[in-house]
């Protein structure tokens, strides 16, 4: 989060996402998916509603910023794969935490032709 303050900072965003409204609407998905690892019909129709916000808040960003690790290590999950696809199919402007190493996103980034391009915070 205080890369994305930072970032606030400096470019004068008002938009940070994910938010404390959203993390907490994001529980019972979390919950689902490493707790229980079974999701309802209730959860999917969260999950979907909450992944209607992420697209809402990608066409409306600037910038999008891709927080490429968890507990220290290169980290991308399905969601955030999709949204980064998202986003550059959308023409927007993408920078990494890290520079990626990971050959899916590597081979994304190839693809939108962005892998020479400085895209890494």
């Amino acid at each position: 989060m205080q890369v994305l303050y930072d970032l606030q900072e400096k470019y004068g965003t008002s938009n940070v996402f994910p938010d404390k409204e959203h993390l907490e609407k994001s529980n019972p998905c979390i919950f689902a998916h490493h707790v229980t690892e079974k999701e309802t019909e209730e959860t999917l129709i969260i999950r979907s509603k909450l992944m209607e916000s992420y697209f809402d808040n990608i066409d409306n960003a600037d910038l999008v910023v891709i927080l490429s690790e968890k507990n220290g290590h290169e980290h991308y999950g399905i969601g955030t794969t999709m949204e980064l696809g998202y986003a550059y199919a959308r023409g927007k402007k993408i920078c990494f935490t890290k520079q990626p190493t990971n050959a899916n996103i590597l081979s994304l980034l190839k693809a939108f032709n962005k892998l020479n391009e400085e895209l890494y915070v």
